[in-house]
């Protein structure tokens, strides 16, 4: 027991050293050369309002220019002249009255940093900052999307390749679900799917190995997605690759009983959100020694607010607050043109019950995978409880949180599919 215990603390350890490694190497990058591409950006920006359509109108089409304009404006602030400690007291000019996307624009031009936003790893900057010395950020998106596409495709080849049918189809009808195409629209949006892609091939391949190497990996995902993620959809970097792990199990005729699966997603979701909550701790204690200030205190206000703080348009009650979190997230999903759209959810809800239901009807065998079907109810009501904890982050983000759905139509979708015989439909050809 000792000795897994520490082979998880190792795991976690070399992953925080890696990726902050990485951090403070790219840091060493100057802004000298990068300057070109950031001002490019910053003036990008500028005409921009802090969050834009696409022209539908739609709040799962919005581009994040507030949070993109902050990035590089913390980017921009991590000096190579210093790049340990500025690697950990992130910091950007907030633009004061004209905005952060103004902010980012004067920053370049010399401004100094006025706002502290060392709550977060800024990982993705290790990307950024090498991209930004040949392009500006319409490039760094259509790169960072394209390297997005390249590993779904292979997490979508590795299942055909293994005769994983149903899986390959509901992982790609969750992709479609959530409109993923359009994380491209925010360099925000595309971290967490990236971390979600290239884990699970290691899943899949490891899978068969042992529970050791699946809560391992849980290990390194949550330290990775603390590092390049900004609270958007982080929940599906472990439930994706748990669900596909289950499925595969199924089909290989491996799957454990229903207490057994139970057990090893608390396990794998401990093993994940401890890294992840460490990951946070460990950043605030480094940048608290290194300014001397308490980093500990603004980290928890944040938090506190995301929690439940004010939603910004009025003062919404907590028993209010929490399933309207869940409610503008699911109207989202299905194309709302408002924060909830109650006509346009009703209708979504009613033909998903109708669309599922009706071909489970139809085409229900005799043979029942209801274990499988059990272990994904539970996964896959994992992230409403997440919209429900951090209801106010839930409610004012849903434009982007929403896309942590894709584990509930992947595991939906898996559900029906593997309790229905399509043999039936052959043979109700044949009669005809």
């Amino acid at each position: 027991m000792l000795r897994k215990l520490l082979l998880h603390i190792a795991v976690f350890a070399a992953a925080i050293l890696i990726l902050w490694g990485m951090l403070i190497v790219t840091s060493c990058i100057p802004n000298s050369a990068i300057r070109d591409n950031v001002m490019k950006s910053a003036l990008f920006f500028t005409d921009k309002d802090a969050f834009e359509f696409d022209g539908s109108e739609r709040y799962n089409a919005v581009s994040d220019n507030y949070a993109d304009s902050i990035l590089l404006n913390v980017m921009w602030n991590i000096k190579s002249s210093s790049p340990f400690v500025s690697s950990l007291d992130t910091k950007y000019y907030d633009g004061e009255n004209y905005g952060e996307n103004w902010g980012l624009y004067q920053a370049v031009n010399g401004t100094m940093p006025n706002t502290d936003y060392t709550r977060y790893w800024h990982g993705s900057v290790v990307f950024i900052r090498p991209l930004m010395l040949f392009t500006d950020v319409s490039g760094v998106k259509a790169i960072s999307f394209t390297v997005l596409l390249l590993l779904i495709t292979a997490t979508l080849a590795m299942l055909i390749v293994k005769k994983h049918y149903f899986a390959s189809v509901s992982l790609l009808i969750s992709l479609l679900g959530v409109q993923f195409w359009n994380v491209r629209l925010s360099l925000e949006y595309i971290p967490a799917f990236m971390v979600c892609f290239a884990l699970c091939p290691l899943y899949i391949l490891l899978e068969k190995k042992g529970d050791i190497f699946l809560t391992l990996l849980s290990v390194a995902g949550g330290a990775m997605i603390a590092f390049f993620d900004f609270l958007t959809t982080e929940t599906i970097t472990i439930l994706v690759p748990l669900a596909l792990v289950f499925i595969i199990r199924n089909d290989k005729k491996r799957l454990g009983g229903f207490k057994e699966n139970f057990l090893l997603t608390v396990k794998c979701g401990l093993c994940w959100g401890i890294s992840y909550v460490m990951s946070y701790v460990v950043k605030w204690t480094a940048a608290s020694l290194v300014t001397g200030e308490n980093k500990f205190s603004t980290a928890f206000s944040a938090a506190g607010v995301r929690l439940y703080g004010d939603t910004g348009e009025a003062v919404m009650p907590i028993y209010k607050q929490i399933p309207a979190a869940v409610a503008a997230n699911l109207s989202t999903l299905f194309g709302g043109t408002e924060r909830i759209e109650v006509l346009n959810t009703a209708i979504g809800l009613l033909g998903t019950v109708l669309i599922f239901g009706g071909i489970f009807l139809l085409f229900r065998g005799k043979k029942k995978n209801s274990v499988l079907a059990l272990t994904l109810v539970v996964i896959m009501i994992i992230p409403y409880a997440r919209y429900m904890v951090l209801s106010n982050h839930s409610y004012l983000h849903e434009f982007f949180t929403y896309r942590a759905q894709l584990t509930v139509i992947l595991c939906l979708c898996a559900a029906v599919l593997y309790n229905i015989d399509l043999s039936t439909f052959k043979k109700g050809r044949k009669k005809v």
